[in-house]
């Protein structure tokens, strides 16, 4: 067995062996679930914007966090609900080119107020980590406004700008839920 195997040679703990079985299903749980959304988006024609929503996504949910579910299901539906918003219907509304901007700066301010929002199987960040969290997504999200302000505007930038605002809409939703389960 991998678990004998692994304490035998490298001495890990039965709980250093539960978070090597966590990461190793959490990563397999996330690569299946982008594996099918991707199915979807290449039947669509959307498999570039996709890979864009990926990008800009893992970069800022990494640093920020939001909704968690317990179960693969409502991940995955939830997830492909997000990607399908960002990429296929709101690049549809077209907005004026200031407002993409203000939006934007929007996106700043609800990730300086509510990230980061971690999973229930996570430690709650201390001060340190949650400052490095504002300030990551503060200069993602201002990396982004900059490109968006020097590159001209293309089914890729508005993919990427949506799901800035959905992933910040998300926390809003993440941190009132996380209120709601405390007692």
């Amino acid at each position: 067995m991998i678990q004998d195997y692994l304490q035998a040679s490298f001495g890990y703990t039965d709980f250093q062996i539960e978070q090597i079985r966590y990461t190793v299903i959490s990563l397999l749980s996330e690569i299946s679930k982008l594996f099918i959304m991707g199915i979807f988006f290449t039947m669509t024609h959307h498999l570039p914007q996709y890979l864009i929503a990926i990008i800009v996504l893992l970069i800022l949910r990494t640093c920020t966090g939001g909704l968690h579910f317990k179960h693969y299901f409502s991940c995955l539906l939830v997830s492909f609900l997000i990607f399908y918003l960002g990429i296929c219907q709101l690049p549809n509304i077209t907005l004026p080119r200031p407002a993409y901007f203000i939006l934007l700066l929007i996106c700043v301010i609800i990730n300086y107020l509510f990230a980061p929002v971690v999973s229930s199987y996570r430690p709650i960040p201390n001060g340190i980590l949650v400052r490095k969290s504002k300030r990551q997504a503060f200069a993602m999200i201002t990396l982004y406004a900059l490109i968006m302000f020097i590159v001209p505007v293309n089914q890729y930038t508005i993919t990427g700008f949506w799901i800035i605002l959905l992933q910040s809409f998300q926390l809003i939703v993440a941190n009132i839920r996380k209120r709601r389960s405390v007692p």
